[in-house]
């Protein structure tokens, strides 16, 4: 029984069908199938302005919000349920002047906090001009129900960051698992 769970919790990660797979999978026992499914998907409308320091991410567009765990507000996901969830996040550092900036060109890390310590950063940096970056994050952490996960910047960052269609979306997401 564990390793049919072990196999399903691999492929929801691998092929991201954790609604679908996990959820209905038959591995679950009867308390289990009373849990609701969480999932989240956000991003950023537009391009933007690098952030200042300890400044969070806070996502305008608000694509998936299963579970009403993502505030849009303030840029925190609350989980609604214990267990173990899957995070990602990204960001798109711009290579040239976007968004009134000046100066230097994207740079910045960004930081997932559950609960305000850090479990996982990632790193973007431009040196020149048309020398776009990006970078991905991606975390497996237990939970406890009403623990609070939000992306900050951790040093003041430069340039500006993309979050169009067409240069990929600065963004964040994530899902419970089991």
């Amino acid at each position: 029984m564990k390793t049919i769970a072990l196999v399903c919790v691999a492929i929801c990660l691998t092929f991201s069908l954790a609604s679908s797979l996990c959820y209905h999978g038959s591995y679950r026992t009867s308390e289990e199938s009373s849990v609701v499914p969480v999932a989240f998907y956000v991003y950023y409308s537009r391009t933007f302005k690098a952030l200042q320091q300890n400044q969070p991410f806070i996502f305008d567009v608000v694509e998936t919000n299963y579970g009403n765990g993502y505030d849009k507000n303030t840029g925190v996901f609350t989980a609604p349920s214990a267990g173990l969830y899957a995070f990602s996040w990204t960001i798109h550092a711009a290579g040239t002047h976007q968004a009134g900036s000046s100066g230097q060109y994207g740079e910045m890390v960004a930081v997932l906090k559950q609960n305000g310590v850090a479990k996982g950063s990632i790193y973007a940096d431009t040196e020149k001009e048309y020398d776009d970056d990006s970078a991905t994050g991606f975390v497996i952490l237990a939970v406890s129900t009403r623990d609070t996960f939000q992306i900050v910047s951790q040093t003041e960052g430069q340039g500006a960051f993309y979050s169009p269609m067409s240069n990929g979306k600065t963004s964040f997401s994530g899902f419970r698992i089991a």
